[in-house]
């Protein structure tokens, strides 16, 4: 219950990341006059300042990231760094419906790649979703969108390239649970690090003014530093299939929020649409909320290692691993192991007290051994 409890929890925390990102289409609009890299400079510099305080609310040391091999740098630093030009670089040209159209195929690779993942298994509540939500967010990128997406092609493909890369970092992030979410203050910095160099390197200093440097400011708080903590933490710890769908939801709520302070209307259409991406993300995260069916009687396992290990009592013990006892768990492949774990080192005591003309141990360990 507290590992359900757990994911659910993690999962919740993703989601808050997609609705935080949804604010980075209006806040950009600010820094349209800054060259992009020292935008993506700036914004991590803040971004980095929130890591005394993960550090502090986590208990976790600052080294940990120096404990990472250089593999996890280059991923994390090049993809966070990579991504944010590619997209504030292409936002500023590219059409804005047929680029929001490419940025929507992010979940799509997220939920389909995610099946190739060790532990994961692709379900069809999962495809539905997000079928629900590219249809909504098709629906609503068609609404109104007069330009052809053939109209500035170089700067759509920069937004497909920043697409995949966000999904494969999405994907491979999952596949390194080890690495805590709280080691992305270190790599906040060095990405802020790298993106000044790259500006140096190709783009001329432009002065922000007040207004731009608290875009930056709030960019980098916001979508590139909370958004990417929460979800990390999610996509490590929650339901990855479930929070590839739900981040249909970022484009509707960016939408909103540019019609909101561009004085924008909102209408029906962007009802339906809303309606198709939060029922899809609800489709798919459907193994959160629902119970999974169990078959068969499993005991509390307490109960049954203190049956198997009580050394009184070693014909219960045998009875317990007889097929079709329905007495060993018969739940997912991570609680088999860790039963499979415990029982072996029960046999391992019971070695050491029993007789060796027994038979007894013998005999448990082929049981074992059949099972796993």
């Amino acid at each position: 219950m507290n590992d359900r409890a757990g994911r659910v929890r993690a999962s919740l925390l993703g989601a808050l990341g997609v609705v935080l990102w949804a604010s980075e289409t209006s806040l950009v609009t600010y820094t349209t006059a800054i060259p992009p890299l020292e935008t993506v400079a700036i914004a991590f510099f803040f971004a980095s300042t929130l890591s005394p305080f993960v550090w502090l609310i986590t208990k976790s040391s600052p080294l940990v990231a120096f404990r990472q091999p250089p593999s996890v740098w280059l991923l994390t630093v090049g993809s966070l760094v990579a991504y944010h030009a590619c997209i504030y670089y292409a936002t500023q040209r590219a059409p804005p419906a047929s680029a929001a159209l490419l940025q929507g195929t992010t979940p799509l690779m997220i939920v389909i790649g995610s099946a190739l993942l060790p532990g994961e298994r692709l379900r069809w509540f999962h495809i539905i979703g997000v079928i629900m939500g590219l249809a909504g967010v098709l629906r609503l990128i068609n609404t109104g969108a007069s330009e052809s997406v053939i109209d500035g092609s170089f700067y759509l493909s920069v937004v497909g390239i920043a697409a995949a890369l966000w999904g494969l970092y999405s994907l491979v992030s999952r596949a390194l649970p080890e690495v805590p979410s709280s080691a992305l203050g270190m790599f906040y910095i060095v990405s802020a690090i790298v993106s000044f160099a790259g500006h140096l390197a190709m783009e001329s200093w432009v002065q922000p003014t007040p207004s731009a440097l608290m875009a930056m400011a709030a960019l980098g708080i916001f979508p590139m530093g909370l958004a990417i903590y929460f979800w990390d933490y999610g996509l490590k710890r929650g339901d990855i299939q479930a929070l590839g769908a739900f981040s249909y939801v970022e484009p509707l709520i960016g939408a909103g929020l540019a019609a909101f302070f561009a004085n924008g209307v909102l209408d029906l259409s962007l009802f339906w649409s809303g309606l198709l991406v939060v029922g899809g993300a609800g489709c798919a995260s459907a193994s959160l909320w629902l119970r999974p069916k169990i078959k068969g009687s499993i005991p509390v396992l307490p109960d049954l290692c203190h049956h198997v290990s009580d050394g009184s009592n070693l014909q219960e013990g045998q009875r317990c691993f007889q097929p079709g006892s329905h007495l060993v768990p018969t739940g997912n492949a991570n609680e088999l192991r860790l039963s499979l774990a415990i029982l072996e080192g029960i046999i391992d005591q019971w070695g050491e007290e029993l007789d060796a003309g027994s038979g007894t141990a013998p005999y448990v360990s082929q049981a074992v051994r059949r099972a796993s």
